[in-house]
């Protein structure tokens, strides 16, 4: 009987501490980094909807009492107000553009007066300081600025010139055919053109300093073009 009763006690001690004493299990509900924590719970900051920006659900999370990095507060306003169009990190879908690695003045204009008629499905609407303030569209741009820089020809035009010039270099909405432009491609690049005609997309370049292409980068891209 005593054998009995001494297996029982230690069976209801086993449930009530959950085993943690024995195989070092912690109870849903105990600590970071579960479902009831702060941690990395689905309804946690590193959500799905973050598009993965904040790596694991435990380093985007808020960490409860198990630690764990805070989110990336700008990878939460790009999940809040942008990826549905644009796609999970900027990289672009069906409905609107890849939009890593901005020039900041132009993608600023853009938000705030949006694009009326593009090539996408769907277009951009106005964002206004009342939607988005200029300090969370920096943190918007500034979390679109960490993905790596790219380091081929192709990927670097994909990023940096497609957008306007097309896929094939042909042309795009900037009407201007780079196959045939190849010799003035680095000039043009480095100094731009029309400042400020923002919504001239057939007259507005930016300037790229060395800072945002560099000449390695530079040199990528023009090999890539008169490869077409």
């Amino acid at each position: 009987m005593k054998a009995k009763l001494a297996c029982a006690a230690t069976l209801l001690c086993w449930l009530a501490v959950g085993c943690s004493d024995d195989v070092g299990y912690t109870p849903i509900g105990a600590g970071g980094g579960n479902l009831g924590s702060g941690g990395s719970g689905i309804n946690s900051g590193g959500s799905l909807a973050t598009g993965g920006s904040g790596g694991s659900f435990a380093a985007a999370g808020s960490g409860g009492s198990g630690g764990g990095a805070p989110a990336n507060p700008g990878a939460t306003l790009f999940a809040t107000n942008c990826v549905k169009c644009h796609g999970e990190a900027g990289m672009g879908t069906l409905l609107a553009p890849g939009i890593q690695h901005p020039i900041r003045d132009y993608f600023s204009w853009v938000v705030r007066n949006g694009r009326a008629v593009t090539t996408y499905a769907k277009p951009m609407e106005k964002w206004g300081t009342d939607k988005l303030s200029d300090a969370d569209l920096t943190l918007i741009f500034d979390y679109l600025d960490t993905p790596p820089q790219p380091t081929t020809g192709a990927a670097l035009f994909a990023d940096y010139c497609a957008n306007c010039h097309g896929a094939d270099a042909t042309g795009g909405v900037a009407e201007h055919n780079l196959l045939s432009e190849v010799a003035k491609i680095n000039d043009m690049v480095r100094k731009g053109a029309h400042p400020g005609m923002y919504e001239e997309r057939n007259e507005f370049m930016p300037a790229f300093t060395q800072q945002r292409l560099s000449d390695a980068d530079l040199e990528l891209i023009h090999d890539y073009v008169d490869s077409l």
